[in-house]
């Protein structure tokens, strides 16, 4: 009896091409998540020092604009003469934007631009609403909301809950009791930008009181 074995024969081959698809597939999405994972230890790409400043523009943009949309308005809404969202705007620092491992190299540098703003609400109330409101302006923007707990009895801020948001631009903002003082505070983080700076005399780096 004759045996056809060229089908016997193409099942292993079939199979062994699979096999080495597969793998293939592994090793390339291996190698994608080590380089992204190396990125991220490094605290990500390196942006160019316009690409930086353009960041912290457009953080201060995003915090005065979330100031403005606010009801009720906070008197620094209104901004009367010499006392302007950009005049007034004050500048946060982060510890941890920082390059821990050593991996800028020379002319690199990194920031991270923090803006916020102290209001003054006719009181608790309007804070409230104002924080309602917010939360429901950026749902309808489709951004992904989360609240912030209000601090308890006896802390700076107590009754007062907050909330925030990351905008399209990777802009955290927030509006929430500053945990110092227990005043609103909106507040518009840039988060930790690597880039590279110019060297001039009697100046290290483009960094300023805004970052870390």
């Amino acid at each position: 009896m004759h045996t056809d074995t060229t089908a016997v024969r193409r099942r292993p081959l079939a199979h062994g091409h699979w096999i080495a698809a597969v793998i293939g597939a592994l090793l390339v999405a291996v190698i994608a998540f080590a380089a992204n994972a190396c990125e991220s230890l490094e605290g990500g790409p390196v942006r160019s020092e316009a690409e930086y400043r353009e960041r912290v523009a457009r953080t201060k943009e995003a915090g005065m604009a979330a100031v403005r949309a606010l009801t009720p308005a906070p008197r620094e809404a209104a901004e009367p003469q010499g006392r302007t969202l950009d005049a007034i705007a004050q500048t946060g620092t982060s510890t941890s934007c920082a390059d821990d491992f050593g991996f800028d190299g020379d002319g690199e540098t990194r920031d991270e631009p923090i803006f916020y703003w102290e209001l003054t609400f006719s009181g608790p109330g309007d804070y409230r609403a104002a924080v309602g409101r917010l939360r429901r302006d950026w749902k309808r923007q489709g951004l992904t909301v989360r609240d912030i707990p209000a601090p308890g009895r006896g802390e700076r801020g107590a009754g007062l809950p907050g909330v925030t948001t990351t905008d399209d631009h990777g802009t955290e903002l927030s509006l929430h009791p500053d945990w110092y003082s227990g005043k609103p505070v909106l507040r518009a983080d840039g988060g930790c930008i690597r880039h590279t700076y110019s060297y001039s005399p009697g100046a290290s780096s483009s960094s300023s009181s805004a970052s870390s």
